[in-house]
């Protein structure tokens, strides 16, 4: 909401700041019931002439912890989150909170201090992140995690695809795809379920499927390193690589150590959800294909469950598993 000078009234009409009016009117959450009502009401008195909010008639937050706002992937699933949120709107605010997914001790402090009924979390497999998670389910706080797993949390339930399936899918294509050679694995850390769970998948798909390739060097590459790119060097260059299945690893960051090596024969490159940089590559031929997680489809579900757990209409206790989706140049 822009304000002009008549717009500086409902903050001092309902007594709170300008920030509380713009999450209030633009449904971004995080305001308490009593004080929203005091802001609709404001603006009511003074004849605003736009559509207002309804208050949410039961009190209850939902709220999703995404990672850094400049990942493709979380840019994704917080637009997803508009889009299947809006039938829950007039009985539950969704809030969206940014944090930095690669700090556990970021997502526990922001878990533990969450005013929300309910979280959706999106973190490591790290034992801040556990404890954190066990405390405020032992409040009665129900959890939802998405995209990567914390199995030994006490979570309510995980929605997301099956990692470990998507890496042995990674590993046929490779095995089938991919000239004699060696394949190097990369991921950017295995504190991450799910990429833990796709290096698994591949190096068991690789056992069953490959006669012509073998695993070389797995590389946990975390592009916050800045000699994190010499051990992938070292790997790509120590003998003939015919394949990379990037588990991972941002898709700038690989394209970009690529490029500044001469591979000969392009490798076959099998890597994780789409977004500009995957489509770009894809569109060169740099990238084989994409293995695509349907963030949409995690958002809908997880928000289908945390319904249906406090009683919403709508709310369906459904399948947490969402099926993966192979994607090449030609699909696009």
């Amino acid at each position: 909401m822009r304000c002009s000078a008549s717009a500086n009234k409902p903050p001092r009409r309902a007594g709170v700041g300008h920030a509380t009016v713009d999450r209030v009117l633009n449904e971004r959450g995080g305001v308490r019931p009593e004080t929203a009502k005091r802001v609709l009401d404001a603006a009511r008195d003074l004849g605003f002439d736009r559509k207002l909010p309804t208050l949410y008639r039961q009190g209850l937050r939902f709220e999703v912890l995404l990672g850094r706002r400049q990942m493709p992937l979380c840019a994704r699933l917080s637009d997803a989150i508009v889009r299947f949120g809006r039938p829950f709107k007039d009985i539950v605010a969704i809030e969206r909170t940014f944090v930095d997914e690669t700090r556990p001790e970021l997502v526990a402090e922001a878990i533990l201090k969450s005013r929300g009924n309910a979280l959706v979390v999106y973190g490591q497999d790290h034992e801040l992140i556990i404890d954190a998670i066990a405390e405020v389910t032992s409040a009665g706080k129900p959890v939802v995690t998405i995209v990567s797993d914390v199995p030994s949390a006490p979570r309510l339930s995980y929605v997301g695809i099956d990692h470990y399936k998507a890496g042995r899918c990674a590993a046929f294509f490779l095995a089938k795809m991919a000239g004699e050679g060696s394949i190097v694995l990369l991921c950017s850390s295995l504190y991450y379920r799910a990429e833990a769970e796709r290096i698994s998948g591949c190096r068991d798909g690789m056992a069953d499927h490959a006669d012509r390739q073998s695993v070389s060097a797995l590389v946990e590459l975390d592009e916050n390193d800045p000699f994190a790119g010499e051990e992938l060097s070292k790997a790509l260059e120590a003998g003939k690589v015919t394949g990379i299945y990037n588990a991972g690893v941002s898709h700038a960051v690989l394209g970009r150590a690529l490029a500044a090596h001469s591979l000969g024969p392009p490798p076959v490159l099998v890597g994780h959800d789409i977004s500009p940089d995957a489509e770009r590559m894809l569109q060169e031929g740099v990238m084989t294909l994409v293995i695509d997680q349907n963030p949409d489809l995690q958002v809908r579900k997880a928000l289908l469950i945390l319904a249906s757990r406090f009683g919403l209409p709508g709310g369906v206790a459904e399948s947490p598993v969402v099926p993966f989706t192979v994607l090449v140049r030609d699909s696009l």
